[in-house]
């Protein structure tokens, strides 16, 4: 009878006009029209849980809904509430807490392809971002011969919120890890859909930039994700922080639920039903100290010792794939002179002593790239670098390292001084390019990348013929280079200033 059903829904479909063309799929909860461009078929806006608003608003993703007929899945559905921002290139204005959805393009939308699979987590730092911003868009990597996948999670405080009376609700005896779950969610349901629009289920892929790195660093740890990916690549991120720094690791789940219970103060809500029943809009940019945007280490989602979980090597079996860009902090930061940068070494405590001893600064000139280079080390180089070494004491998978440092050329062709934070998007992705007016070596440099990270993809390895040989990170430490439009080995970037500040960090007197 489905298969009868079926038939009858495509010639539905076939007979409907315009789109009688238009690539179908036939998933568990019903039939996907979607739209295809160079090969590449491409489905949106297909809700992997149902909607968490009302009394699922701040609980564990429920299972989505069946449709009838077939469902329109040509357009990007809204985004999660988040804060206005001017760098995605997409309308994350138009929002609704009605936003868990994901996007797939595939080559071959037929169960007999297997092709590998790759999951997207977007970056924004757990507030802001969407699956569909358009550098996401999946057509270039998945004509290499894989199936993409973008997630929309949620995000801010509505993503990550904990309460004590949201703790005492939940099965997992824990709240705040939202954004977290629906990640998970959308792995469970790429592993039970992904074969019907040609994907492998038992060769997927996490990788996400900046936050999305983190978060896929975090899924590689956490209980709950466990067996729902063979591979990762972090970019830019890590949700492993700086110890003896008062940033920490992240809340603790009982601070998180303290903070939660002030903003229901604040917000006049007595109990759960009322915060439930307040709009959306007013958990936006809450100014909040203490209050979570960002995972919360509960014990439960996120281990209780993110270091020593990874070092344990709990994600058994998972290769990985990370690096950082050359000057990432460049993109956050001001004018600095020497006395403004030697002030804010305070952030650092005790350790702001070492710091100014490994980036000295004796003029303004200097304390600009030291205060730069520093910023870039400590958010993003060390926390890698780190990860890397951790891997390093095991018998694990073999892991490889990049060092991005090949700055896009902007709308006058000059380049920045040094890749800043997210610049490799624009080769990863290839969506930066429309007009065609890249130099040679940017587009040469765009496919070599996409070949690396699409043979790690199918293999846990990302060499393969025609590539500058990519060694693995434990065979003396090397690092693959993307610089001056080429491919090399080279040492990590700054090496021995991770290492000064990896001594001062683990000093009993910090």
């Amino acid at each position: 009878m489905d298969q009868i059903m079926r038939a009858v829904l495509l010639l539905i479909l076939a007979a409907a006009s315009p789109s009688a063309a238009a690539p179908s799929v036939h998933i568990a909860q019903g039939v996907l029209a979607g739209t295809e461009r160079d090969g590449v078929a491409a489905f949106r806006a297909i809700p992997y849980t149902a909607p968490p608003v009302g009394a699922l608003r701040w609980k564990a993703p429920a299972a989505p809904k069946a449709w009838r007929g077939v469902r329109d899945a040509t357009a990007f559905g809204p985004v999660c509430p988040q804060p206005p921002v001017d760098w995605a290139g997409h309308d994350l204005d138009r929002t609704s807490e009605d936003c868990l959805t994901l996007n797939v393009w595939t080559p071959r939308a037929t169960p007999s392809a297997r092709l590998p699979v790759m999951v997207w987590f977007h970056g924004g730092g757990y507030t802001a971002g969407a699956g569909s911003q358009g550098t996401y868009e999946g057509t270039k990597l998945a004509r290499r011969g894989v199936v993409i996948v973008t997630v929309n999670y949620r995000l801010g405080a509505l993503g990550f919120l904990a309460h004590p009376a949201l703790t005492a609700e939940s099965p997992l005896h824990s709240s705040g890890n939202y954004g977290l779950l629906d990640q998970i969610a959308a792995l469970k349901w790429v592993r039970a859909n992904i074969a019907h629009f040609g994907g492998n289920p038992a060769n997927i892929t996490i990788f996400g930039q900046s936050a999305g790195g983190g978060s896929a660093m975090l899924l590689t740890i956490s209980p709950q994700a466990r067996g729902l990916f063979h591979k990762a690549i972090f970019e830019s991120g890590s949700a492993l922080k700086l110890p003896s720094v008062r940033d920490g690791e992240g809340p603790r789940l009982r601070e998180a639920e303290q903070a939660g219970q002030k903003l229901a103060t604040r917000l006049h809500a007595n109990g759960l039903a009322a915060l439930r029943a307040l709009p959306a809009s007013g958990f936006i940019g809450r100014d909040v100290p203490g209050i979570s945007r960002a995972p919360i280490v509960d014990g439960t989602i996120v281990p209780s010792d993110i270091a020593a979980a990874y070092r344990a090597r709990r994600d058994a079996g998972v290769s990985v794939l990370l690096g950082w860009n050359s000057n990432e902090a460049l993109r956050f930061m001001g004018k600095v002179t020497r006395q403004s940068y030697v002030a804010n070494l305070a952030f650092f405590g005790p350790l702001g002593a070492d710091f100014l001893r490994i980036y000295p600064a004796g003029s303004d000139a200097e304390a600009e790239q030291a205060a730069v280079d520093l910023a870039s080390d400590s958010e993003f180089g060390w926390r890698s670098w780190s990860i890397a070494g951790a891997r390093l004491a095991k018998n694990s998978p073999p892991l490889f390292v990049y060092q991005f440092d090949y700055p896009p050329p902007g709308p006058d062709g000059t380049r920045t001084k040094g890749a800043i934070h997210s610049d490799e998007l624009r080769y990863v992705w290839g969506n930066d390019d429309p007009q065609g007016k890249w130099p040679a070596a940017d587009n040469e440099l765009e496919a070599v990348i996409q070949r690396y990270w699409v043979n790690f993809a199918r293999t846990g390895n990302p060499n393969g013929p025609g590539l500058a040989h990519w060694p693995a990170y434990r065979a003396g430490r090397t690092a693959l280079w993307f610089s001056n439009g080429t491919a090399r080995p080279g040492q990590v970037l700054r090496e021995d200033k991770l290492r000064a500040m990896d001594q001062a960090l683990r000093q009993p007197a910090h």
